[in-house]
């Protein structure tokens, strides 16, 4: 097995760990970026998530892929500062940020060549690591060709089910806390793990005159799960529409792999349902152009860490509790399970405790399954939030590698280098 060294290795290239990566490369770090796929972008290109909502707090990062964006032609075609809140003055929803899953990997590719990021392992997947007296001394990943031992001062997980923390033997969580646990207010009286927010395939459709004629024959029955599917839709620069049927199917992964992969198959069928009844029942013309590569996962482990941010801290709003904040964010608690969506007023703050793992000193995480609650998790867990806290906690061990420190040596309320990235400013988070 041949031996890899490098300072900060990053596991996963989703939103949290291009956030990572460029964090890291631009505090002098040498970094190297594992992902799974053919290339970066996670479920933004993946799952075909490629719809930035309207949220606070984001960082310049976000913004310069954005940019970079539109000046492809055909890439993006929204105004940016357009999309800095959920909520615009009036109490109405800012518009969205549209682009092309094509045009971001470009952007991505664009800001690792000039943050310098270098080093990137694609259709490279993680085996196993190996711990010793609280540190991860390496991990082991297969490429499509070979087993690599990788030797890291910090390793940052930003995999969605945060592979990394979980094989390092770090406290997670899965579902939903019982009332006792953090007393938030909407939690149950039972802790319910298997209480997961609802996961959706997207697909893409063409409309126009005619285009209802590649639909195929009428089916005689539908399910009511598709008759009444909710659908988010977003137009995209070039007319086409991004169709999300919101929560079509609960995934735990802690099922048996075949009753997994059997609920993903379905979820799979029912969204190409509910184009067929758009058609044929609502007499919508639209073609279907195809369907995401992978199923888009809102949720499944969350790290127990230092400090877990949870639904208090988001009713607290802009009276931010604690001294390490580093990034805000309003989107709504949106529980596509429920089908619940609660709405806020203001922004609230996460924890830069929340990225550290109980039990490791040289790893931080920086995905969808940071340390929060199922509550708060239902609103943290977009692109742009994960990715600014991505860039924040690459920018920690990039500190740390400089300082030949620790982590926990950092004092996050006085490091400008962290608390600048982040756009947020005090207690003007919100509308």
């Amino acid at each position: 097995m041949r031996r890899v060294v490098c300072d900060i290795c990053v596991v996963g290239g989703g939103s949290g760990g291009i956030g990572a990566a460029v964090g890291a490369a631009r505090s002098g770090a040498d970094v190297l970026l594992i992902e799974r796929d053919p290339w970066p972008g996670g479920t933004i290109v993946s799952a075909w998530v490629h719809n930035w909502e309207p949220v606070c707090g984001t960082s310049e990062l976000c913004r310069r892929l954005y940019e970079r964006m539109r000046f492809m032609p055909g890439g993006a075609d929204a105004v940016y500062s357009n999309s800095l809140s959920r909520l615009n003055p009036e109490g109405t929803r800012n518009p969205p940020l549209p682009f092309e899953p094509w045009a971001f990997l470009r952007a991505v590719e664009g800001e690792f060549a000039e943050s310098g990021v270098r080093r990137l392992l694609c259709d490279t997947v993680f085996c196993d690591c190996r711990v010793h007296s609280g540190r991860i001394e390496s991990i082991v990943v297969q490429t499509p060709f070979e087993m690599l031992e990788i030797h890291a001062g910090f390793f940052l997980d930003s995999t969605g089910d945060i592979v990394l923390a979980r094989a390092a033997g770090c406290p997670f969580c899965k579902g939903a806390e019982s009332l006792t646990e953090y007393g938030e207010p909407s939690a149950p009286g039972c802790p319910d793990p298997s209480a997961l927010n609802a996961a959706n395939w997207c697909y893409r459709v063409r409309p126009g005159e005619g285009a209802g004629s590649f639909c195929g024959d009428r089916l005689p029955d539908y399910p009511s799960a598709c008759v009444d599917r909710p659908k988010f839709c977003v137009t995209m620069p070039n007319g086409d529409l991004l169709v999300n049927p919101c929560g079509t199917t609960h995934l735990d992964p802690d099922e048996e792999p075949e009753v997994f992969a059997d609920r993903v198959r379905s979820a799979r069928e029912l969204a190409y349902l509910c184009w067929h009844w758009d058609v044929f029942a609502a007499g919508k013309k639209l073609q279907l152009l195809g369907f995401a590569p992978r199923i888009g996962i809102r949720e499944t482990y969350r790290l127990a860490a230092e400090y877990v941010t949870n639904e208090n801290d988001v009713i607290a709003g802009p009276d931010f509790l604690h001294d390490d904040i580093v990034a805000t964010c309003d989107h709504p608690l949106d529980d596509h399970a429920s089908g619940k969506c609660r709405e806020l007023t203001c922004g609230y703050g996460i924890s830069f405790r929340s990225l550290l793992p109980r039990g490791c000193e040289n790893l931080l995480v920086a995905s969808r399954g940071l340390g929060v609650s199922h509550i708060a998790a239902s609103s943290c867990r977009l692109s742009r939030t994960i990715m600014t806290l991505g860039e924040i906690a690459g920018r920690a061990a990039g500190l740390c590698v400089k300082r030949r420190c620790q982590v926990r040596d950092l004092k996050i309320s006085s490091e400008p280098e962290i608390l600048k990235i982040s756009l947020w400013n005090g207690k003007r988070t919100g509308r």
